[in-house]
This record gives C-alpha cells, sequence and structure tokens, in this order.
C-alpha cells in the first residue's frame, strides 16, 4: 500500500543520515509539475542532476531541419526553473553525480524516470555501484518495469505522459501542454502527488492539492520568462466519440463530414450513423 512505501522511503533517508545524503537522478522527461514539485522537496538534498538519451539521427544531406540528438522534451524547462542541467544541447554531464557515488556520499539514491524506455540515459553504472554497494538504497519512481526497477529496494509507480495532464517546454522555449489520454493504471498516480506525499520526509510541506495549483506556482515564479505566464490558464483537451475515422480527424474533416453527407441516404454507412435523408432533397422513390 502506499502507506506503507512512503514509511519506507521515510525510513531510507533516516537510515541514510538524512535529506543531505539523498541524491536525485532526474529524467529529462520530468514535466515542469514534477519538477517544480521536486525542486521544492530537495532543498536539502545532496544533489539534483539529469540524464537523457542523446544519439544522432541518420538524416539525408543538406537537410534545413536537424532532428536534435537529445531525447528529452523538457531539458530547457528544468533549466528556467533553475536546475543545474549542463549542457542542455549535448549528452547529459553525469560527473557530478558519479563523482558522488564514488566517494561514498550517496547514501540514497532516487530516481525519477516517468519518460519511456532507455530515455533517460546509460544507467548501467547505477546497477554497477549498487552492485558493488556504492549506493545503500535506491529508489526508483518510474512507469516501466525495467533492469534498474528490478535492482531497486522501493519502487514508487508514476505515470506516464499520456497517463497525465502535464507541460513541457521545448528546446526553443515553447510551454506545450500534453493531454491524458488514458487513466493510470492500478496504483500508480501522477508524479507531482507522490514527490508531495514525501516533502515531510525531506523536511518541508507541499500545500498543492491539484496540477493546476502547481501550474499557477509556476506561472507565478516564472512569470518574466515568456510563455509561462500562460500556465495558470492551460486547458487540456479530451477525447471525443467519433462515428468514423473522419469525425476523429481534424477540424476540416468533421465540417467537411457534417455538411457534405448530411443528405446522403445510408447506403453504405448503415442508419446508426444518422435519419434516413430528407424527402425535399432526395426524393423517395418507389423502387419497381
Amino acid at each position: 500500500p502506499w502507506g506503507d512505501a512512503l514509511v519506507a522511503v521515510n525510513d531510507a533517508v533516516k537510515a541514510a543520515g538524512g535529506p543531505g545524503h539523498v541524491y536525485f537522478f532526474v529524467s529529462g522527461h520530468a514535466s515542469l509539475e514534477e519538477l517544480f514539485v521536486l525542486q521544492e522537496i530537495a532543498g536539502q538534498a545532496g544533489g539534483v542532476s539529469f540524464g537523457w538519451r542523446y544519439r544522432e539521427k541518420p538524416q539525408p544531406p543538406n537537410t534545413k531541419f536537424r532532428i536534435p540528438a537529445v531525447d528529452a522534451p523538457n531539458v530547457r524547462g528544468a533549466r528556467d526553473l533553475g536546475f543545474p542541467v549542463g549542457r542542455e544541447s549535448g549528452p547529459a554531464d553525469l560527473g557530478p553525480i558519479k563523482a558522488a557515488v564514488d566517494a561514498g556520499q550517496v547514501g540514497v539514491l532516487y530516481v525519477l524516470d516517468p519518460g519511456p524506455d532507455g530515455s533517460i540515459g546509460d544507467v548501467s553504472w547505477i546497477l554497477d555501484a549498487r552492485a558493488a554497494g556504492k549506493i545503500k538504497t535506491l529508489i526508483v519512481q518510474g512507469v516501466l518495469h525495467t533492469p534498474l526497477s528490478e535492482a531497486a529496494d522501493i519502487v514508487l509507480p508514476g505515470a506516464a505522459f499520456v497517463e497525465k495532464d502535464a507541460t513541457f517546454t521545448n528546446v526553443t522555449g515553447h510551454v506545450q501542454a500534453a493531454s491524458m489520454v488514458i487513466t493510470p493504471p492500478g496504483d500508480a498516480v501522477e508524479d507531482w502527488q507522490i514527490l508531495g506525499k514525501l516533502g515531510p520526509v525531506f523536511g518541508t510541506t507541499v500545500a498543492y492539492t491539484t496540477a493546476a495549483a502547481v501550474r499557477e506556482a509556476i506561472a507565478h515564479r516564472l512569470k518574466e520568462i515568456p510563455g509561462y505566464a500562460a500556465l495558470a490558464g492551460v486547458r487540456f483537451s479530451r477525447p471525443v466519440s467519433a462515428k468514423t475515422w473522419m469525425q476523429a480527424s481534424n477540424p476540416s474533416e468533421r465540417w467537411k463530414w457534417d455538411f457534405m453527407f448530411q443528405d446522403l441516404p445510408p447506403i453504405k454507412f448503415g442508419e446508426e450513423f444518422g435519419p434516413l435523408p430528407r424527402a425535399e432533397v432526395i426524393p423517395l422513390k418507389e423502387v419497381k
């Protein structure tokens, strides 16, 4: 149960010597909401480092738009919030956190990984350090069953980007919203909620009760940076029922469906898709 899991985290932090011996390793796929709450609880932590996958994409020569090699949607957002992300346009700088692990300073390594498989980058160094006893307790807050979660002492089930309303800042500084498509399965909850409940473990209290309240706080803090003020009123889309693929596509296609085919007899589509054609437009005739 969640209560037992949170108590386990509290016990692990106490056993390590307090928040100062806890280091966070965070994926570049973490949303603005969870990063903001993480920042509130990690003030006394030993450190926060970010990881992401870096890979050059094969593209035709002389391509005007190059697909970035950084596979992370929110490195810019982390930097705007004040996190030390290092070289956001190149490979992740893991030097500080690896040095802390090698020096035996990491009593608890807390990994926040809400992204797709492998998107946090290479984690073999974590597995090696855990096996060597350099990391006393490994906590993984994620969405997938991976070798990292297999090696963890505590696993906290978060939500993937399709399972929550969340916002991200792309490399050009545009703040974008991603809408929830499916409900988080099982006991999984949104990541900012998990971090908020852990506030007392790290000596702070997180008072936000909704994701909208978190976004309002971000908008207030980052109001001087273009794009963030709009977070206070961001709206998320919701799935709507559709009778055909055409109705489910873009607004122009939906208009064509509603207007162009309103008088066609339901020969091809079946009567469940609408009433019979209007007699004054297409007179019904008896077939002999």
